[in-house]
């Protein structure tokens, strides 16, 4: 072809719009039916508010707490939330939030009265109103706001230790007597205390809070050390909390203080002095969850050398490569005329470099070691050695005196090598020994959120692997095996940091023609989703050997092991640099900088979903084993055919405004009045994050609809969700629009193949748009995204680009080559 497929957008801002306001529309009703129930229901809520009340009086530590405020399920969507009457900011302040739907409200006896009298001015009848909606008039309930809003609660109760932590004092003290943890519980707190010369400023209730949360650790005793960690934009306060058998005065720093690195005094062995802790935490308002720290570690891995040496191709003198950092144990010198740059942190002998030089080995020599099915990108690339992780032989606490010093390291590292070298991919094979969880964000996953955000790099991080014992079967050809396979399995939950948002995660599916496993299935050790309940994760898949090794053949993927020998291996941490390899390729073949937006859009858009998982019975589940699917490589991306065009818009949303771009479809794919083809529209923006907020953290949603005109001049949307189960539509329930239509997710793809045509009309609107969480402001500099929409010929007939190229010259829209967009453009 003589232009890329994928045609940049350059006068984008000309399409960006003031949205259309919103209707007012009457308040929902949610007790229509049950006029009785009402009445029972706003009984129940004031008894609660009272109890919580009453309970204060009996608080040692605090006249003031915080209570959940759980929402019905019909109540989640923010026009329907009681903070606009009954718990208004300045009366009863949102602090936070948990699950969907599971808000923190910070009360007091003065609030709660406030409360009640709102409560009591909720009518116990409703009223009903007639509306006009298309020319028909209809008789709605129309209940005053106090009414709406007490309906749209579930309950309210206090929020307990059973809230703060998910370990029992004895499994925290077993895993806290691991030195890889560096003994510290990390703490949330709902408000951290200001300086103390500023606390004649504070409301007596407050007051109270904050000094005996202070008194409280201090008379813990001896041993105790208390030190504020790193914050992440958005997050709650923490503090590490550590016990350890030392006759020193207790130490509680609860202002940022310089790391100091310097020895641990001895772990506290004395359960008794970890019971009182736990027990203080549990009890004390301000405390809001109690984390054990992780254990870093690789993912766990199977490799076996061979007694041959691989042959390693030299780097050609004046050649340009895409480059990788590899964040591990090191990356051994076999490979050094491809290492560029390196960390330097380990000493010598605490290197483990097998992990890291097989996961370099794949994007320097992966495609002669395994062909490019396996790996389709060009060989070569250089290599950026983060060497960070010690070899397990070696005590994590020579390096880091806790995991949380590990991630600082880590964050100066990724800062001052982009610096040196300008890499901007870091492969991250290595997983956190805990699970995700579906209601929480880990809050070292926060902090890869924030380290790639700061530095504008992408970590790809490895999914994590199951231990050999949980291993599920190899996948097998029958559906309904594979669905038993799948609900009798344990253990295999997604491994934090894959939950990263900011970041892409990579499970791991088999190689071709290595019998008997099935080509492209997921890999028997693939950890799985769901992450928590925003998005997709993982979010892509690769190649990364079989679990269950062949005669021959062994796992079937091929790198090379510190000696320079032939190994074979498998792991999610062996599929993650074939993707990295990907997403380095894409960004060094196009010049300039391409933001990040753009390159995980690309990656994500051209991904697809392996045959076996294609089922209609497997469409549910295929999203957790492989996200949206596996990558194309970088060729077949910028390549394409005549028979599609791929259009990118990559812009800001700013307040007030939406981009709307209206365009006619190709005139070869319309028949008889209708339009054929297909369509697929992926949307990845960086909207803020407010960790404080539970999964409700992503604070802005930022959606894209294609729509076709109708007779009546209205438009209509014409894709769907990719994961959208059959025979279902996507419904306007929060709780539907979060599970199945992406609401709120950062990573977006809707797909439609129109085989028999569809519309009245050739007038088409592509149209991005966003909506606020309650409370929520637009950031003055708006919210970057990039849309990438495709319109091909299923058929592979058509000259849709040509076609489409065309009309928008015609109507003046300026397009050029993604490939060399950045001469002309400060953004794609």
């Amino acid at each position: 072809m003589p232009n890329s497929p994928i045609q940049v957008v350059l006068n984008s801002d000309n399409f960006l719009t003031a949205r259309e306001a919103g209707g007012g529309g009457l308040h929902k009703e949610f007790y229509e039916n049950n006029p009785a129930e009402f009445i029972s229901h706003k009984a129940a809520i004031t008894k609660s508010l009272t109890d919580f009340s009453a309970s204060l009086d009996h608080n040692e530590f605090a006249d003031m707490g915080y209570a959940k405020l759980v929402l019905k399920r019909a109540g989640w969507a923010k026009s329907h939330r009681p903070t606009h009457s009954i718990f208004r900011h300045d009366v009863a302040p949102i602090v936070g939030a948990g699950g969907v739907g599971e808000l923190y409200v910070e009360l007091n006896k003065r609030s709660i009265t406030k409360i009640v009298e709102k409560i009591n001015q909720a009518e116990e009848t409703v009223s009903y109103r007639s509306i006009v909606i298309k020319d028909r008039e209809i008789t709605k309930p129309a209940p005053s706001r106090e009414r709406s809003e007490l309906g749209a609660i579930e309950k309210i109760e206090p929020y307990t230790a059973n809230d703060k932590r998910s370990f029992s004092v004895e499994q925290g003290f077993r895993w806290l007597s691991d030195s890889r943890t560096g003994g510290n519980y990390i703490i949330e707190l709902f408000e951290i205390p200001p300086a103390k010369s500023d606390w004649d400023a504070l409301s007596s209730e407050k007051l109270k809070l904050f000094r005996s949360f202070l008194n409280g650790l201090n008379d813990v005793g001896q041993g105790l050390v208390a030190q504020r960690i790193t914050d992440t934009v958005g997050s709650y306060p923490m503090l590490g909390l550590r016990l350890g058998k030392s006759s020193a005065a207790p130490e509680v720093q609860i202002l940022p203080t310089p790391v100091r690195k310097s020895g641990l005094t001895p772990f506290d062995d004395r359960i008794e002095r970890h019971n009182r802790l736990i027990s203080f935490l549990d009890n004390h308002p301000l405390v809001k969850r109690i984390y054990l720290p992780p254990i870093i570690k690789r993912s766990p891995t199977q490799t076996r050398v061979r007694p041959t040496q691989a042959i390693i191709p030299a780097p050609t003198e004046n050649k340009s490569y895409p480059r990788i950092a590899v964040v591990d144990g090191g990356v051994a010198d076999v490979l050094r005329s491809w290492v560029i740059d390196r960390w330097q942190l380990l000493a010598p002998t605490h290197r483990g470099e097998d992990h890291g030089t097989f996961i370099a080995g794949l994007v320097v020599a992966g495609g002669q070691l395994n062909g490019v099915e396996i790996c389709p990108e060009f060989d070569g690339c250089q290599i950026v050695d983060l060497d960070i992780l010690p070899d397990e032989r070696v005590r994590f606490t020579e390096y880091f005196n806790s995991p949380t010093e590990f991630l600082d390291e880590l964050a100066t590292a990724v800062q001052t090598l982009k610096a040196r070298t300008g890499v901007r991919i870091f492969n991250f094979s290595m997983n956190f020994e805990q699970a995700v969880e579906s209601d929480s964000y880990h809050p070292f996953s926060r902090r890869l959120d924030q380290i790639a955000q700061e530095n504008d790099v992408i970590f790809i991080i490895s999914a994590g692997n199951t231990v050999i014992d949980d291993m599920r079967p190899e996948w097998p050809e029958n559906t309904l095996q594979a669905l038993a396979t799948l609900a009798t399995a344990r253990n295999d939950r997604l491994r934090v940091p894959s939950e990263s948002v900011r970041n892409i995660s990579v499970a791991a599916v088999n190689p071709p023609n290595v019998y008997p496993a099935i080509t492209h299935a997921p890999a028997a050790y693939s950890c799985r989703g769901p992450g928590n309940r925003i998005g997709i994760k993982p979010d892509l898949a690769h190649i990364g050997g079989c679990g269950t090794p062949h005669a021959q053949l062994g796992h079937g993927l091929f790198s090379i092991a510190p000696d320079g020998a032939i190994s074979d291996g498998c792991g999610t941490s062996y599929a993650a640099p074939l993707v990295a390899k990907m997403l380095s390729s894409l960004d060094h073949s196009i010049e300039g900088d391409v933001s990040r937006e753009t390159l995980m859009a690309l990656a994500t858009h051209h991904a697809c979903l392996p045959d076996i998982l294609s089922k209609k019975e497997l469409k549910d589940v295929a999203r957790h084993l492989v996200g949206f699917g596996i990558p194309s490589s970088t060729a077949d991306i910028l390549e394409g055919n005549e028979h599609q065009i791929t259009l990118v818009f990559a812009n800001r949303l700013k307040h007030g405004k939406l981009m709307r771009f209206g365009f006619s479809w190709p005139r070869s794919l319309v028949k008889d009045g209708k339009c054929l083809g297909t369509a697929k529209l992926t949307l990845v923006s960086t909207p803020p994050l407010d960790y404080k907020y539970g999964v409700e953290f992503v604070r802005i949603n930022i959606d894209a609809a294609l729509r076709q005109e109708q007779k009546d001049g209205g438009f209509v949307n014409r894709l769907k969700p990719i994961y959208l189960p059959e025979m279902r539509t996507t419904s306007a329930a929060e709780a539907d629009l979060i599970e199945y239509g992406f609401k709120w997710s950062p990573v977006k793809a809707y797909a439609k193949t129109f085989k028999n045509g569809v519309g009245p009309s050739t007038n088409w609107h592509l149209d991005v748009e966003y909506l606020l969480r309650d409370g929520e402001e637009m950031p003055e500099n708006g919210v970057p995204f990039t849309a990438l929409l495709t319109i091909s010929d299923h058929k592979k007939a058509a000259p849709v680009f040509n076609d489409v190229r065309q009309m928008l010259q015609s109507v003046g829209v300026e397009t050029t080559d993604i490939k060399t967009a950045a001469r002309i453009l400060a953004r794609i």
